[in-house]
Formats: structure tokens, C-alpha cells, sequence
């Protein structure tokens, strides 16, 4: 690759980097909400025995299994939600690993020229 070709690839990358940036700070107030939503999923299914389910079927506590069941809708939309911030921030971090790799390959050619 040549030197302009290089230095228009690692521009791309840098213009990808400030993107994916910018959708992990846009998203941030978003995965904090779906960590708080894990979380309480988390203290209710420790909280709530599985007799407890039981019993609420058996009795037909409708209201208490629609409460369950929405709780645990959320809870899956606040883990995917988060899993794909764990995305983001992995794509993040590879640009910015080729990039600093690309900065020091481009220095080492510069001295070695």
C-alpha cells in the first residue's frame, strides 16, 4: 500500500472510530437504564422462589405472572442492549489498536527512509 493509499485508509478508520465514538456516548444514558433494569431482574429472581412461581400459576395470580413476565422482557432488551455496547466498545478498541499500529509502522518506515 502506498503512502497516500495509507494515509487514506487511516483516515477512513479514524472517520469509523469518531462514528462508533459518538454512538457509545449517544447510547450511554441508554445502557446505564438496561444495567439498572439487569440489576433489579437480578435482586427479583434471587428474591422470588421458584414455589413462589409455583404457587402463583397454581393460584392464577395473573397479575403477579404479568409483572414477572415484563420485568424479564426488560430484563432481555437490557441485555442485548448492553451486549451490543460491549460491541461497540470492542470495534473501538480494535481501530484504535490499528491505528497506533499504523502511527508507529509509519514512523519506523519515515527513520528507516
Amino acid at each position: 500500500m502506498g503512502v497516500s493509499s495509507a494515509k487514506i485508509f487511516a483516515s477512513s478508520v479514524q472517520s469509523h472510530l469518531d462514528g462508533v465514538k459518538k454512538r457509545i456516548e449517544q447510547d450511554r444514558t441508554k445502557v446505564t437504564a438496561a444495567q439498572a433494569d439487569i440489576k433489579k431482574w437480578v435482586e427479583e429472581r434471587k428474591a422470588t422462589a421458584s414455589e413462589k412461581i409455583v404457587e402463583w400459576k397454581t393460584k392464577r395470580e395473573v397479575a403477579k405472572l404479568q409483572s414477572r413476565a415484563a420485568s424479564a422482557e426488560r430484563y432481555a432488551a437490557g441485555a442485548a442492549v448492553v451486549a451490543m455496547a460491549a460491541v461497540d466498545e470492542a470495534v473501538q478498541a480494535s481501530l484504535e489498536a490499528w491505528l497506533a499500529r499504523n502511527d508507529a509502522d509509519t514512523a519506523q518506515s519515515a527513520k528507516a527512509a
